[in-house]
């Protein structure tokens, strides 16, 4: 006597099977070869499509993991931001900058007497006056000091806003002020007499 369970076809007994015809087994068989499954619905011998298994739906999200997820979007969202202020210089030009910043900032404060050795052979080199390299040095830095204050601020307040359960559309895109507030930089410092450079940017 033939034997089925779901899937399977014996003549020889399965566990959790039931007992089939001659006819039904060579049925199962014919059906099987074409792709067909052979199934017990309800104690009787069935062969038909592959059952389609629904996946299970992924559970809801805990509002833990909820929070979690938008603080990593909002960090992810700055990384990006400001890995962008310096993405165009390589990292040892970056690794120069502490240098560069003493330099300027001590010209800054004493014009005719700072020692500015790094930014002295730099500006040779590169085949620009001392004073120029100076004085875009200062631009950068100033303005790095603006955009990147800005985008951290805007990081907090995001974080702010979502520990206390919201979801704020993520914008880190500088807005106009920020940009009038750069040319304006720009403008003071390389115009500025070099005398009065100093009380200008006070």
């Amino acid at each position: 006597m033939p034997y089925a369970a779901d899937g399977r076809l014996s003549r020889d007994p399965i566990d959790g099977g039931i007992e089939i015809t001659e006819q039904q087994y060579q049925q199962g068989l014919a059906g099987m070869l074409s792709g067909e499954h052979v199934q017990i619905v309800g104690g009787a011998f069935f062969v038909g499509p592959v059952p389609v298994v629904e996946p299970e739906p992924d559970p809801e999200p805990t509002p833990e993991e909820i929070e979690a997820q938008r603080l990593a979007l909002n960090n992810g969202a700055y990384e990006t931001a400001t890995t962008a202020l310096t993405a165009n210089y390589p990292q040892l030009e970056k690794d120069t900058w502490p240098t560069q910043d003493v330099e300027s900032t001590a010209w800054l404060l004493d014009p005719v007497g700072a020692s500015t050795p790094w930014i002295d052979r730099a500006a040779a080199v590169r085949g620009i006056d001392r004073e120029e390299y100076l004085r875009r040095t200062l631009v950068k830095a100033r303005q790095f000091v603006i955009m990147s204050a800005w985008l951290t601020g805007r990081r907090q307040g995001y974080e702010d806003v979502i520990k206390a359960g919201g979801d704020p559309v993520l914008d880190y895109q500088l807005p106009g002020e920020v940009l009038l507030e750069l040319q304006a930089v720009q403008q003071t410092v390389m115009t500025a007499p070099t005398a009065q450079l100093r009380e200008a940017l006070a």
